[in-house]
């Protein structure tokens, strides 16, 4: 009963956030008196599970562009995350994305996991909120920490999804494989749930930070947050010179009453293919800075989502698409 009021309290705050985003959103200057436009511009937004915060941020987001910029109908569907997004783009089944900026930034150069650069990608903002690998363990498990999944049932996301990356690689950093695990490819409410019944024994969770469906896993206390080692960092930044050390400070979730050393990588973006109308980025961007309340309103993470994260061209790992580097440049925020 917990777990399906639960879902229906997730279902219930989803529309909140678009009837929040539709009621913070200032009218275009003319919509209401300028004739309907000649043709629709539909944009199809990428965003990751539907348990995670990219969900309700792409739901948000699509609402104030349509409330906002005259003949354009955005659509925000449910994704496998950052690399399946970044495939939607490549394919152009999507026109605007959700990702990681690490995953963003290898698929640009062509690092591994990606066997081409991707030319074309650029960022229609600045950062919208740092990730964090976040690991977990059952307490019947018997696990202490990441050495212990050896031999366990993991969850360890979709195949190819940016949480499936963050498994791969941290299970690497620790000396393991897959084939030392017992790995689950499950997307990440699904192994939550799998978790909560017993089913697996740890997870490397490519959730975001404080989403609900992470709230819901702790909330029985019958789960506990590993901490990722120096020595497994150390061998992590070797695959990826941008893996950092953050925190998890203490209360995020139920039950979590201390905090947790973990890795971050740099702040996730949206993306959008360089080709996409200058004018109409300038706009889809202009509209998220200045509707923030509504964006903020999705999560307390996304209280990151500010001017203040507008980093400068040589700090940002994907260039910024003409059209939203205009009007940073307008507002001052870029030189």
């Amino acid at each position: 009963m917990n777990r399906l009021l639960s879902k229906a309290g997730f279902a219930l705050a989803i529309v909140a956030v678009v009837a929040l985003a539709a009621s913070c959103a200032p009218k275009a200057e003319g919509a209401a008196s300028s004739a309907a436009p000649t043709s629709i511009r539909h944009i199809t937004m990428g965003t990751a599970g539907v348990g995670g915060t990219n969900y309700p941020t792409g739901i948000a987001m699509s609402a104030l562009w349509n409330a906002n910029i005259p003949g354009v109908k955005a659509v925000a569907i449910a994704t496998n995350g950052s690399p399946h997004n970044i495939d939607l783009l490549r394919t152009k089944d999507a026109d605007v994305a959700v990702c990681r900026s690490l995953e963003a930034y290898r698929a640009l150069n062509g690092v591994e996991p990606y066997p081409e650069k991707m030319p074309w990608m650029r960022s229609l903002t600045g950062g919208l909120f740092s990730d964090v690998f976040q690991v977990v363990a059952t307490k019947d498990s018997g696990i202490k920490n990441i050495a212990d999944f050896r031999g366990k049932r993991i969850v360890v996301g979709p195949v190819g999804s940016g949480g499936e990356v963050d498994a791969r690689e941290t299970l690497a950093a620790y000396g393991m494989t897959y084939d030392d695990i017992k790995p689950s490819f499950v997307e990440f409410a699904q192994g939550i749930e799998m978790m909560q019944d017993g089913l697996v024994d740890g997870g490397i969770i490519g959730l975001a930070l404080g989403a609900a469906a992470m709230q819901e896993l702790l909330l029985e206390g019958d789960v506990v947050m590993l901490p990722i080692s120096d020595e497994a960092l150390a061998k992590l930044k070797e695959k990826n010179q941008f893996y950092i050390r953050r925190t998890i400070p203490a209360n995020i979730y139920p039950n979590q009453d201390y905090s947790v050393e973990t890795v971050g990588t740099p702040p996730d973006i949206i993306i959008v293919r360089a080709d996409m109308e200058e004018d109409l980025v300038y706009k889809m961007t202009k509209t998220l800075y200045e509707n923030l309340p509504a964006v903020h309103a999705v999560s307390a993470l996304l209280t990151q989502f500010t001017k203040d994260l507008v980093l400068a061209d040589d700090q940002m790992l994907v260039p910024y698409h003409p059209g939203a580097r205009k009007y940073f440049v307008e507002q001052g925020w870029l030189k």
